[in-house]
């Protein structure tokens, strides 16, 4: 929508600077379509940098860890680049396969407990009105992962494993 105002608003600056003869009257639709088009422009970049007319939103979800191989009570890590980054291999009980945290926006904690866990907080931005999505639908879109933290809990009989 915002586009379309913006576009709206130069066809109406560009037509009134080419056909309106000098007057009061062209020099207030002058003023209000550069305000319109500067206005559009801001809240686009804003909108794109700083997440204008959205919100954060988390969610959480736990979910029990099995081992890596059946006889050895374990979770994989895996090295990557200098060292200071690292890929965790897990598998959980509502998935079979091997599962891998990595992203960007990825924060990793381990810490001991009772149970075997993996408790995975993801947060999103969302529009925070329908007009704000009304406005911006067309340039981000919701739901768009902020961040994801993984909190692995072991217990004592569990180990971390390096895998090369």
């Amino acid at each position: 929508m915002i586009i379309s105002l913006l576009i709206l608003a130069t066809f109406i600056y560009a037509g009134v600077m080419i056909f309106m003869p000098n007057s009061f009257t062209r020099t207030l639709w002058i003023g209000v379509s550069f305000i319109v088009i500067a206005g559009s422009l801001v809240a686009l970049v804003l909108n794109d940098t700083d997440h204008l007319g959205m919100r954060e939103a988390s969610t959480t979800r736990t979910e029990k860890l099995i081992p890596l191989q059946s006889k050895q009570r374990s979770l994989g890590i895996k090295p990557l680049g200098t060292g200071s980054e690292r890929v965790i291999l897990y598998r959980s009980t509502q998935t079979a396969k091997v599962q891998k945290t990595t992203t960007a926006t990825t924060a990793t904690t381990i810490t001991t407990g009772q149970s075997a866990q993996v408790k995975i907080t993801t947060t999103h931005w969302i529009y925070r009105s329908h007009f704000d999505k009304l406005l911006f639908s067309l340039g981000k879109p919701s739901h768009q992962v902020a961040r994801r933290e993984y909190r692995f809990v072991l217990p004592a009989t569990w180990q971390t494993t390096t895998i090369r």
